[in-house]
């Protein structure tokens, strides 16, 4: 009995290969059609690439862009700014290229033109203490009045120093206006003015000048060695005559 059933059975199996588990119908596990299914799935999962991660940007990263770019863009407009002609300065920035300046020779070398200085207040009254010391055995030398040389470039149509000069002139007004000047300046025009209308063995007398020490040693120091001031006798105790005199170069006149 037991070995009918179990020929029925197989009988039943070899005529469905199918498996049944309640209502829901399988294909067998040693299935072709399953381990088929099963292999292409697996290949598949495994074959396909993953989808590539990306990163957002950390706020160290954003912040060290901001700043470079930040930089860049300052570099660009100072060297847009260096490119700039400067027509004009002021007074401040004028003090500023002074103290930048540096330099290391004079306009005229030691004899190359022969310059002196006077106190006295004006050319004719050096001209005449001149005549009546001299008595006609020299040459009367070519005067220079700073008065008139900073007047020149003042009213020098579009020189750079002009606006700066009439600012002070009418700030101070015409008298007094040369002595309020930017320190260095009256030193710095009256080298340029040497410069640019007189020429080796000239004799030239400063009149009026210097103020103080400090425009005498600058002017020594950038535009040419003086043999010689002529100090009033009203004058013969002031710093200036004291400080020539201990180089052998003060007239007490």
């Amino acid at each position: 009995m037991l070995r009918l059933v179990r020929r029925k059975a197989l009988t039943i199996r070899r005529r469905n290969p199918y498996v049944h588990y309640g209502l829901q119908k399988q294909l067998p596990l040693s299935s072709p059609s399953f381990l088929v299914a099963r292999y292409s799935s697996t290949n598949e999962s495994a074959s396909s690439p993953k989808p590539p991660r990306i990163d957002a940007p950390g706020f160290k990263k954003i912040f060290l862009v901001a700043v470079i770019g930040t930089l860049i863009f300052v570099k660009t407009v100072q060297s847009l700014d260096k490119n700039k002609p400067k027509t004009t300065l002021s007074e401040e920035e004028f003090e500023n290229v002074v103290k930048g300046l540096k330099r290391r020779v004079a306009i005229f070398s030691q004899g190359e033109v022969d310059i002196k200085f006077s106190l006295l207040p004006s050319v004719d009254e050096t001209r005449r203490i001149l005549g009546k010391s001299q008595c006609n055995e020299i040459s009367e030398p070519q005067f220079v009045d700073p008065v008139k040389v900073i007047d020149y470039y003042r009213t020098l149509k579009d020189d750079r120093y002009e606006a700066l000069l009439n600012e002070c002139y009418n700030k101070y007004g015409p008298d007094t206006y040369i002595d309020n000047l930017p320190t260095g300046m009256l030193v710095m025009l009256l080298g340029r003015y040497l410069k640019e209308n007189y020429k080796g063995g000239d004799e030239l007398m400063i009149v009026n000048f210097p103020h103080s020490i400090s425009d005498a040693t600058k002017f020594e120091n950038e535009v040419s060695i003086v043999s010689k001031i002529l100090i009033p006798k009203e004058l013969e105790d002031s710093n200036i005559c004291k400080y020539y005199e201990t180089v052998g170069k003060a007239e007490v006149i």
